[in-house]
């Protein structure tokens, strides 16, 4: 299984912001060592390693699970 990353922007007391990936494979949490001007250059450097992107779930669904409810 790949490698699944996520993005994050990085606020800083000086200018500019950078961004930074942290990596989780196998359940082991890293953040990488490199600092990205861009999300587009840090997306970039994922793609060429191979890894993918995680989804981040969103923490009010309006999905409903109706499976099991009684009509």
């Amino acid at each position: 299984m790949k490698p699944q990353v996520s993005i994050e922007q990085v606020l800083s007391a000086e200018p500019p912001p950078y961004f930074v990936i942290h990596k989780d494979e196998q359940g082991q949490l890293e953040t990488l060592d490199n600092h990205f001007a861009s999300y587009q250059q840090a997306l970039d450097f994922v793609l060429e390693q191979g890894w993918q992107v995680k989804r981040e779930q969103a923490n009010n669904s309006l999905h409903v699970e109706t499976r099991f409810l009684k009509p």
